[in-house]
C-alpha cells in the first residue's frame, strides 16, 4: 500500500511516497522533472522492495522556502519520517549527485549507488567543464536574466530530454511528451538564484572514498561532460560498473524496460 506525507527539512515541506516493503530502494529525481519521473519503476519495485521517492525542495509538491540548504540534508531528513536507516540511492543527474554526496557523509545508510546521468558536487568549477558546457550555461543564464523565459525553457527542454546530438525526430514521441510535460511543470527561475551548501571537499576530488556498490547508467545522447563524467565514476569509483543506452538525460524514463531489467540485475548482484 503506498503512503505520502510531507518530510521538514529547514523550513521547507518535502513531498514523499512510500510503497512496498523489504531492502529500501530510494529514486532521487533529476533537476528537469520530479518524483513522477520514477513513474516506471516505483511500483514495480514496490513488488519486492520498500520504495521511497521524493520531490526535492522547489520541485513537484515540495516547497522552496529562501533559506541556507544542502541537497543531501534534505535527503536525510526524508529517510527519518519514511522509516528508513539503509538502502540503495537511485539518483538522476542532480539526484545522482545528491546521492553521491550522501554516501560520503553517511556511509553506514548506503548500500549500494545507481547513478544514472549524474552530476557530482565540484563539477560546476568551470576548470572541469568543456568549452561547449559553459556556452550552454552562459546562454541559458543570458535568457533567463533577460527574462525570456519560453526562450530558456526551450533550450533546456532541447538539451536535457533531447540531447544535444539528436533531433526530435529521432526520439520516441511518447516518451518525448511526457518528459517536456514533467520539464515544463518544474522549470523554476528561482533555481537559478539560489545554491545549496555543496559538500567539502566536493565529491569530484574524492570519488575513490565512495565505499559501496555502485552503477553507472549514462545515455550515449546525453551531454558530452556528463559522458566523460561517467568514465570518471567507472574509472575512480572502487569496483564500479558503467553501463551505456541509446538515451539521452533519462534513461529510466526513456526506455524503461531496459532500465528495469539492468536494475533488477544491479540489486540481484549485491547483499541488501
Amino acid at each position: 500500500m503506498n503512503s505520502v506525507g510531507f518530510a521538514m527539512s529547514g523550513t521547507a515541506r518535502l513531498y514523499f511516497e512510500t510503497a512496498g516493503s523489504g531492502a529500501p530502494l530510494v529514486f532521487i529525481h533529476a533537476g528537469v522533472a520530479d518524483s513522477r519521473m520514477w513513474d516506471p519503476q516505483f511500483d514495480k519495485f514496490a513488488l519486492r522492495n520498500k520504495v521511497v521517492r521524493y520531490d526535492h525542495r522547489g520541485f513537484g509538491k515540495s516547497t522552496f522556502p529562501d533559506e541556507a540548504f544542502s541537497l543531501r540534508d534534505d535527503l536525510a531528513n526524508v529517510l527519518q519520517p519514511a522509516g528508513v536507516d539503509k538502502a540503495v540511492l537511485v539518483g538522476c543527474s542532480m539526484g545522482g549527485g545528491t546521492a553521491i554526496d550522501f554516501a560520503l557523509e553517511h556511509p553506514a545508510m548506503v548500500s549500494g549507488l545507481v547513478l544514472v546521468g549524474s552530476g557530482v558536487s565540484g563539477l560546476n568549477d568551470p576548470k572541469h567543464l568543456s568549452d561547449d558546457t559553459r556556452r550552454y550555461w552562459t546562454e541559458l543564464i543570458g535568457l533567463v536574466q533577460k527574462g525570456e523565459v519560453e526562450r530558456a525553457l526551450e533550450m533546456d527542454a532541447k538539451y536535457w530530454i533531447d540531447g544535444p546530438s539528436r533531433g526530435a525526430s529521432e526520439v520516441d514521441p511518447t516518451y518525448r511528451e511526457r518528459a517536456r510535460q514533467l520539464h515544463r511543470e518544474n522549470f523554476s527561475l528561482e533555481r537559478f538564484k539560489r545554491q545549496e551548501n555543496t559538500l567539502t571537499p566536493p565529491a569530484i576530488e574524492r570519488l575513490g572514498e565512495v565505499a559501496v556498490p555502485t552503477m553507472v547508467v549514462i545515455g550515449d545522447h546525453d551531454s558530452g561532460d556528463l559522458k566523460k563524467l561517467s568514465d570518471r565514476f567507472a574509472s575512480e569509483i572502487p569496483g564500479s560498473k558503467l553501463v551505456r543506452m541509446n538515451a539521452a538525460h533519462l534513461p529510466s524514463l526513456e526506455w524503461p524496460g531496459e532500465f528495469n531489467r539492468l536494475l533488477e540485475e544491479f540489486l540481484g548482484s549485491i547483499t541488501l
